[in-house]
């Protein structure tokens, strides 16, 4: 099976779809080490005493097997059994044989397994938009407010959860970048570093497993990647917990809270706009609004007597 897909991967090698040696002349971003946002960069693995050890070396090792290279248990240990598999690896991916797993062959690895979607498909007529349901773990892009595809994804942990919001795309980079995968989109969330990107680790999608971003295979994010646009909508959304909210939400705070309210106050009628978590002049004015509604003095501002008529507190 390795054989066969030889020469699609020289192929797509020799078409410039690969960034192992042109990167720059293409106009993508360097392999680099360190990811556009706070996921854990990607570790070098080599042989040492005492070995290494670790879920990426499970997960390499996963990926080895898949491939046909690693025929060995799953032990999360680098052994020499492992490094050999790395260096039948490289070899096949036309990588100096060195057993030493550094970012030029992880970027290698990346591209290969996402060969699926390298022709790509025409993106789709229409208006595009994207929910990510946190809680199935789930991406699905909308066309013209239809769903048109469903991808699955990771999500973050309990203890970095995504951010739940209405955000838009505001950046995009091509290229490898180590734990983000070969696609990266930023989010326009304000009070982090958040985005849609690939993955180093295939085995994560479909788990709470980010720093809070979202994470998708890697031929996935390619073809996402080039359907979307600077500004396309992004709604990040799950059914809770909400979490903790601040005793006072006024104008000018910013948070996951903030988005909480935005939220209940359009579900009682009152449209804040966009929910960005930014507590600007819409927000205010829907806030004061549903004070004058439900005979409040119409301060504009949230306290815990507010949040607690709001259900928030």
């Amino acid at each position: 099976m390795r054989h066969a897909f030889l020469g699609l991967y020289c192929a797509i090698m020799a078409g410039g779809l690969l960034v192992l040696a042109s990167s720059a002349a293409l106009g993508l971003a360097p392999a680099a080490p360190n990811p556009p946002c706070g996921c854990e960069p990607v570790r070098t693995l080599k042989t040492a005493s005492p070995p290494m050890r670790g879920s990426d070396v499970a997960g390499l090792q996963r990926r080895l097997a898949r491939l046909g290279f690693y025929t060995r248990e799953i032990t999360g240990v680098y052994t020499q059994e492992t490094a050999r598999a790395v260096i039948e690896l490289q070899k096949f991916l036309g990588l100096k044989p060195t057993g030493v797993v550094d970012e030029r062959t992880w970027e290698a690895l990346a591209y290969y397994e996402a060969k699926p979607a390298v022709k790509g498909q025409p993106p789709p007529e229409g208006e595009i938009s994207i929910l990510v349901d946190i809680d199935s773990q789930t991406l699905i892009v909308y066309v013209d407010g239809e769903p048109y595809k469903l991808y699955p994804v990771a999500v973050g942990r309990h203890t970095s959860p995504t951010p739940m919001g209405e955000w838009v795309i505001t950046e995009k980079i091509a290229g490898w970048h180590g734990a983000t995968g070969v696609r990266w989109m930023r989010l326009s969330n304000p009070w982090g570093n958040y985005g849609i990107h690939g993955t180093n680790n295939p085995s994560s999608i479909g788990q709470m497993a980010s720093s809070g971003c979202v994470r998708m295979f890697n031929h996935d994010v390619i073809e996402l990647y080039d359907w979307v646009k600077i500004g396309t909508r992004v709604v990040l959304k799950g059914r809770g917990p909400y979490g903790p909210v601040r005793p006072v939400i006024e104008q000018g705070a910013v948070g996951q809270d903030v988005v909480f309210l935005q939220w209940r106050l359009r579900e009682l009628g009152f449209d804040p706009g966009r929910a960005d978590g930014v507590c600007g002049e819409a927000t205010i004015s829907a806030l004061t609004a549903w004070q004058r509604y439900r005979g409040l003095p119409a301060t504009g501002r949230a306290d815990r007597n507010v949040l607690y008529l709001l259900g928030l507190w």
